[in-house]
């Protein structure tokens, strides 16, 4: 009729129009989102690079201090000695923990993990698919982080865990399941473990910001080596400078430092914890600087 308006049909004004595209479901944003991006990553890097045969050096390298303690088992049954004592053995396993375990397995072993987790991607032609993701670069490098620091903790604690099984077990040492469940070597362990978990984060920063800084990291690598190798050697104050000064600070048992080691207080826990987390902190802080200027070029890589 003439003069009559058209009323849409019921329920017209609810639909969409056609062609209209639906709203996509709302993401977080802020933290919530940095955590879920983590969070993603860390499964993606423990996937990638170390469910891989790329990891088997690694997997090696923290057997080296438990195939050692296997040949000492097999060696006191093949002659059939008396078991050692429980104190003589913990005397022993410090050494071999600080010596052996921390200065080389765990050392090469963040080495292995953390120079890769950036280095590795630019040799294999694959770090720009992460560059180019909607993400941000300190989430993407919080991400590698995180994920070394969770594969290399679980490798060393499992290889400590096994160590210390087989130091004292009753077949080679007198009193050794007492000694480690019922005795003071449950706080010793306690001890080793947290000063294992404390050199994967404090190396593993290292080894990232030295795989971000520096085109070959073996050079670097070894001189840090030698930094720590020779650290009983330098005066206190420079002694305070390495990484191993404050872990070695915190083992619940001393290793003679030999006629021409310079003397050195250790460094109370509540400072020696506390700077190796910052060292930690500062040195991501020159890796996620690094990262926000990187660009990937890899003709020259």
């Amino acid at each position: 009729m003439a003069g009559a308006t058209e009323r849409p049909l019921a329920g017209a004004a609810e639909r969409p129009l056609a062609g209209a595209v639906a709203p996509g479901p709302e993401l977080p944003a802020g933290l919530a989102l940095w955590t879920r991006q983590v969070g993603a990553m860390i499964g993606l890097e423990v996937r990638k690079t170390f469910l891989r045969l790329r990891a088997l050096p690694v997997i090696v390298v923290a057997l080296l201090p438990i195939v050692l303690l296997l040949l000492r088992l097999l060696a006191h049954s093949v002659r059939g000695a008396d078991p050692m004592p429980a104190g003589t053995m913990a005397s022993a396993f410090t050494l071999i923990y600080q010596l052996f375990f921390v200065r080389l397995v765990v050392f090469f072993g963040c080495f292995g993990i953390f120079t890769y987790l950036v280095r590795g991607e630019m040799a294999e032609r694959s770090l720009h698919f992460y560059l180019l993701a909607p993400i941000r670069r300190e989430v993407f490098l919080a991400g590698k982080f995180v994920a070394g620091c969770l594969a290399a903790g679980t490798l060393f604690a499992a290889s400590l865990l096994v160590q210390l099984g087989l130091a004292f077990l009753p077949q080679a040492t007198a009193g050794g399941a007492a000694y480690l469940l019922r005795g003071p070597g449950l706080g010793q362990a306690a001890a080793y473990l947290g000063v294992t978990l404390l050199a994967v984060v404090g190396y593993g920063a290292l080894f990232l910001a030295v795989g971000l800084w520096v085109r070959n990291p073996m050079i670097p690598a070894a001189l840090l080596l030698g930094w720590e190798w020779i650290n009983f050697l330098l005066p206190p104050v420079l002694q305070k400078l390495s990484v191993i000064h404050h872990l070695q600070s915190l083992c619940p048992l001393p290793v003679p430092r030999g006629p021409f080691a310079l003397p050195a207080d250790p460094t109370p826990p509540f400072l020696a914890v506390p700077g190796v987390l910052l060292l930690a902190a500062a040195l991501l802080w020159l890796a996620v600087v690094r990262v926000r200027r990187l660009e990937i070029t890899y003709a020259s890589e």
